[in-house]
């Protein structure tokens, strides 16, 4: 490679998604795509990365920095926003819906695992794992309303889970799909303001028009149907991880000081 090649540029324009990372190449003009999993094979947030240019007249490297630190949920309903833009109302919904999956597994990790074993003095990773392996063997199958109908039970249950101990005893008494609980139980909240955020997930049609869209009729949702999708999916679950006090998935936020638990032990 020539002297020339070897110099660094900051790409300019860069636009970081869930899925990839787009970057216009300073050198040749070139709009490259790199996928996070593919192309980069990192998922972490990136501070500073050197990459190539994919024209293969160019090849130079360039630089990419800037990233997102947002969570998985967070992530995808800002996607949403470029699709609703690009006119892509199917991917624009599926995002929506995929949002709302990946805030309820993020919940559940948080407060099934993480908060439990930060509060466990013993702090026993081998124990962890194993609730963490239970756990996603209790919902794997578990569709978007089963996902959520979990969700309010554990938010509606008031026992917090104080222990790994009490945490593998919950998991253990996840017998079947949860059955969603009625408005009365919701609005029997003394916190009102999450009782109207309750509300509003219980009620929002994101899941049913998702559900039009994957089945084999391949219905395409009108403007009208996914024009306050975004922002309304972005109230609930922007207001709820406040509420829930939902850090994304750091751990240090939730008082656990060891970095030897990896995130594909979860399986969430």
């Amino acid at each position: 490679m020539s002297e020339v090649n070897q110099e660094r540029r900051h790409a300019t324009d860069v636009e970081f998604t869930y899925e990839n990372v787009v970057a216009i190449c300073p050198w040749c003009g070139q709009r490259n795509i790199y996928n996070r999993v593919s192309d980069l094979r990192d998922t972490e947030p990136i501070a500073h990365r050197e990459v190539t240019c994919l024209a293969p007249d160019c090849q130079k490297r360039l630089i990419i920095t800037g990233d997102s630190i947002n969570a998985a949920y967070e992530m995808l309903v800002f996607d949403s926003y470029r699709l609703q833009e690009e006119k892509r109302y199917s991917s624009c919904i599926l995002n929506l819906a995929q949002s709302f999956e990946a805030f309820f597994a993020l919940f559940l990790r948080v407060e099934v695992l993480y908060r439990p074993f930060a509060a466990d003095q013993d702090h026993d990773l081998s124990h962890f794992n194993e609730l963490a392996a239970a756990l996603f063997g209790k919902v794997r199958r578990f569709a978007f309303q089963d996902m959520r109908n979990l969700f309010l039970r554990r938010v509606l249950d008031k026992a917090p889970l104080a222990s790994l101990e009490a945490a593998a005893e919950w998991i253990e008494s996840l017998d079947g799909k949860p059955a969603g609980p009625v408005d009365a139980e919701i609005q029997s909240l003394p916190d009102r303001e999450l009782s109207a955020l309750l509300l509003r997930l219980k009620q929002c049609r994101v899941a049913e028009v998702r559900n039009q869209v994957v089945h084999k009729a391949a219905y395409r949702p009108t403007l009208q149907e996914v024009e306050d999708a975004p922002r309304e999916t972005r109230e609930i679950l922007f207001s709820l991880a406040a509420r829930l006090r939902l850090h994304g998935d750091d751990l240090n936020w939730y008082g656990c000081r060891s970095h030897e638990i990896l995130h594909h032990h979860v399986g969430l």
